[in-house]
């Protein structure tokens, strides 16, 4: 029975520090960006450079919103309440803008690859 308490004592720190690291890009789970009250929620996201990355953006407005991105080469209609997955390739180093294309006065956001 003692054993099991100092195991548990053990485990428990380990389990809590798991759950505070940082999600890598070659984990399954795409990285999230939300559009909310006009603008895009982060606003700014850092990637690895040269590793594939799913986003997943996130309309949580009742109106239809674009993820656009010349630099990307992306454009991608997000209905309202709805979301979509969009697939980018290993990025080079380097800072790439995205925008809404519906909302001329929505900020930009940006995805910087390091």
């Amino acid at each position: 029975m003692e054993s099991s308490k100092t195991a548990a004592w053990i485990l428990a720190p380990l389990v809590f520090m798991s759950l505070a690291l940082p999600v890598r890009a070659e984990d399954d789970a795409p990285v999230v960006v939300r559009f909310e009250d006009r603008r895009f929620e982060p606003a700014e996201l850092v990637v690895p450079a040269g590793a594939p990355l799913r986003l997943r953006v996130v309309n949580s407005t009742n109106e239809a919103v674009e993820f656009e991105s010349f630099e990307l080469n992306r454009e991608r209609v997000v209905q309202p309440g709805h979301e979509i997955v969009v697939y980018l390739p290993a990025l080079a180093p380097g800072t790439y803008t995205f925008f809404d294309d519906f909302h001329k006065n929505a900020g930009e956001g940006r995805i910087t690859a390091r």
